[in-house]
């Protein structure tokens, strides 16, 4: 995964880390998606819109992981976000909340896999 902001750790500045990530969408062409910082710190976590009209909440720990959560499915935001983090993403399954959760491993992702199979999480589906 070679996006800066996801490769290095960014300062912890909630401005700087929507900078970062909003420019990193809107050069791939994502113009109408925008994020708010609301944690600057590792886990660092925004809320968003993709496309302006479904919200977004994003978390990630440089060069370990990154998730994304929806309300519902959306292949066209799960293409985009591959796109723009450069990597397939791992797995999605639904939380605790019946929110869809996609993750992004940078490292040791059969691990994580199979612990996901085995935390009983519903709907879990390989990716990659």
């Amino acid at each position: 995964m070679t996006p800066y902001w996801f490769s290095k750790k960014l300062p912890a500045s909630r401005h700087g880390i929507e900078n970062a990530i909003r420019l990193a969408f809107w050069a791939q062409g994502f113009g109408d998606t925008y994020f708010t910082c609301t944690q600057a710190e590792p886990p660092v976590k925004c809320a968003g819109l993709w496309k302006s009209t479904t919200p977004v909440n994003v978390e990630w720990v440089p060069n370990e992981y990154f998730t994304i959560t929806m309300p519902e499915p959306n292949k066209d935001a799960l293409e985009a976000f591959e796109r723009v983090l450069r990597h397939r993403a791992l797995a999605a399954y639904r939380d605790a909340k019946n929110q869809v959760v996609v993750e992004w491993r940078a490292k040791n992702g059969e691990q994580r896999f199979s612990e996901l199979e085995k935390s009983g999480v519903t709907d879990l589906e390989r990716l990659s």
